[in-house]
């Protein structure tokens, strides 16, 4: 495997700089065969020399550039329906990540699955002889036909709430104004200024530490819900009102509700409660497990024609959105869902808080294939599913191990029946992956 997993991601200026932002300029177009090409920054330090060299690497390559300036991940996926884009973001990462993320027209996410590590080895080999035109750049504000078709797919019915919004100083901050705009939303905005040094926490609501903030402001006010998106705002989670976090998967089965009909199928990652299953088939859904990873679950969708899907990452996919993720179509259906429901938020999600669950556990380990054959060698003749990593099912406790894609880890999600088989179940667990 080459160094880029989900997209073309890395430490700025050492992996990802200005020279190499230069040749995917270059690069990209030819492996597209695209002739225009849409481009938009979130709002990190080094996106606009980034956005700058990426830009005229394509119009040396003659393409057609239209720059959206300001956007998120999600709104290149819209646009991305008719047109090539690439979107210059390191998402969730800490601030001195930046990366470029491919969709190809026809809302293709480009991974390690579909021609990434070719991508890869252009980008090494950049010596591509220049069109005899160069092409050309013009601008664009897609921002209001962006939230107009948001709008119009959720299709929600909105009552008045008051809502704490967590923008992680990201880019929720540049387009939740308009998102909610003429709701009946009282809405407040915490570290809704764009700030590209994060100066108040990682944008990655995945993390427990990054969403405190907004958990204890959630406390202090009265407040309906609590929203806590990432950098690019594919990623969203939701504290209750009375300022606890929540799991995704309870909100995954809540937008389930919304979108599916008896017979429809879901999609979650091998690393999900075993509550999404057991919940979908009660509601007369049809689960099916994939692998972990923004370009691997809409394959695993689109197979099953599935209607909507999830992981513990907080991304969302549905298929209304041409099987992308979108953290503001989870956040205006949560929106609907709660607003119809005449209860409030910790009400709806208590009938899906039947086990015992940890928080994603991370490991750096010199040897990871034998931390994990010590593992397997550990539950011998329990039942263990491969999907992602190890799946395995002990009886009493539960658990899904895998190496990381992205980081020097191995990931650790493990559920129990109870708190106190929870508690015993994370040290014999993390005595074994040591």
């Amino acid at each position: 495997m080459g160094q880029f997993a989900y997209d073309i991601r890395g430490l700025y200026p050492k992996d990802i700089n200005e020279t190499l932002a230069y040749r995917a300029g270059r690069a990209i177009p030819l492996f597209l065969k695209a002739k225009e090409v849409i481009v938009g920054r979130d709002c990190r330090t080094s996106s606009p020399a980034l956005t700058k060299s990426l830009i005229y690497g394509l119009v040396d390559q003659g393409v057609r550039v239209i720059n959206i300036g300001y956007c998120t991940t999600p709104m290149t996926y819209f646009l991305s329906q008719k047109k090539h884009t690439l979107m210059v973001t390191a998402s969730h990462n800490p601030k001195q990540y930046n990366g470029i993320k491919i969709t190809k027209k026809g809302a293709e996410p480009i991974g390690s699955h579909n021609g990434l590590a070719t991508v890869e080895k252009m980008l090494g080999a950049c010596h591509y002889p220049l069109p005899k035109k160069s092409g050309t750049l013009t601008h664009a504000n897609i921002l209001p036909a962006y939230v107009t078709a948001v709008r119009k797919l959720v299709g929600g019915t909105y009552k008045k709430l008051r809502v704490l919004i967590d923008c992680g100083n990201g880019m929720a901050g540049h387009v939740i104004p308009h998102l909610l705009r003429g709701l009946p939303i009282d809405y407040t905005l915490l570290y809704g200024e764009l700030d590209g040094t994060f100066p108040n926490h990682t944008p990655n609501p995945a993390v427990p530490e990054n969403t405190r903030d907004l958990e204890k402001a959630m406390k202090r006010g009265n407040y309906d819900l609590g929203i806590a998106y990432d950098g690019d705002c594919d990623r969203v989670y939701f504290v209750d009102e009375k300022g606890n976090r929540t799991r995704p998967e309870f909100a995954l089965l809540l937008m389930a509700k919304h979108f599916l009909k008896k017979g429809d199928s879901l999609v979650y990652t091998a690393n999900c409660s075993r509550i999404v299953r057991e919940a979908a088939r009660e509601m007369g859904f049809t689960p099916h497990p994939s692998p972990i990873g923004h370009t691997e679950i809409p394959i695993v969708m689109k197979k099953h024609h599935a209607g909507i899907g999830g992981e513990i990452t907080g991304h969302f996919y549905f298929k209304k959105f041409k099987y992308l993720d979108s953290g503001d179509i989870a956040a205006l259906t949560i929106l609907s869902v709660l607003s119809q429901s005449g209860k409030t938020f910790s009400e709806l999600i208590a009938p899906y808080k039947r086990y015992a669950t940890s928080e994603e556990l991370n490991f750096t380990v010199k040897n990871k294939d034998a931390a994990i054959a010590r593992v397997k060698k550990a539950h011998r003749g329990c039942k263990i599913a491969h999907i992602d990593g190890i799946s395995i099912d002990a009886g009493t406790y539960w658990f899904n191990l895998r190496v990381s894609k992205t980081e020097n880890y191995v990931r650790l999600n493990i559920e129990a029946r109870t708190q106190k088989e929870l508690k015993n179940a994370i040290k014999k667990l993390s005595a074994l992956v040591r």
